[in-house]
């Protein structure tokens, strides 16, 4: 058996921490010694070849190192960010939707983030068959947050029903009728945890689900 032969056998066999395809560190010298010893001696490499080689490897082990760093700081926010999402259960949190659940005797409230001025803001709410109960007129609007509320009454001032209602906002932007996103506050049933995926979902009020980054805010 040669030098060469004799360095790869036991690396072949040792077990380390590193995959059986992967090269630790002390495999990695044993490779270089073995370089050493069977270089030609009329023709040696270059003494930078050595140093670049070892260099090379020094920076990816510690990229490798960086990496494992990450993901312990990641866990970790994950961790974090899983236990401040449990805090809001029970809480409203403001959702881009357009499904409101009323409990009759309380007020549905939300808001309206427009890009441009809108002329003739009106908001319609359709109950769960599609039917539509009440019009909101809410005149002009000016471009940012608006907010607003809708007290549960129909068209005639009667009480409607708990349950789901759906509501759409539309009004006139540089002349054209245009559909606008609204938010709604909902309150946050429950919360699950996808640790696999580093995914957190809330559950609403209605048989909604949000991921928390899709949170305005919370009260």
């Amino acid at each position: 058996m040669n030098t060469i032969e004799q360095v790869f056998a036991p690396i072949t066999n040792t077990s380390t921490s590193k995959g059986d395809n992967e090269l630790g560190q002390e495999d990695f010298l044993k490779l270089l010694v073995a370089q050493l010893k069977n270089q030609d001696p009329s023709n040696p490499a270059d003494n930078g070849e050595f140093l670049g080689q070892i260099a090379q490897f020094s920076m990816v082990s510690g990229i490798d190192d960086l990496g494992d760093s990450f993901d312990s700081i990641a866990g970790s926010l994950f961790a974090n960010q899983a236990m401040q999402a449990a805090t809001l259960v029970g809480k409203e949190v403001l959702v881009e939707t357009n499904e409101a659940m009323l409990i009759a005797g309380a007020a549905v409230e939300g808001t309206l983030d427009l890009d441009e001025d809108a002329i003739g803001v009106k908001l319609q709410i359709r109950d769960a068959a599609g039917s539509l109960v009440n019009t909101m007129q809410l005149g002009n609007l000016g471009a940012g947050i608006q907010r607003f509320n809708w007290d549960g009454l129909d068209a005639d001032g009667n009480q409607l029903a708990s349950g789901v209602y759906s509501i759409a906002a539309e009004g006139l932007v540089n002349g054209t009728l245009e559909a606008m996103p609204l938010q709604i506050f909902t309150t946050v049933q429950s919360v699950s945890v996808d640790r696999s995926n580093t995914i957190i979902v809330l559950h609403l009020v209605g048989d909604n689900s949000v991921g928390i980054s899709q949170i305005r805010e919370y009260r």
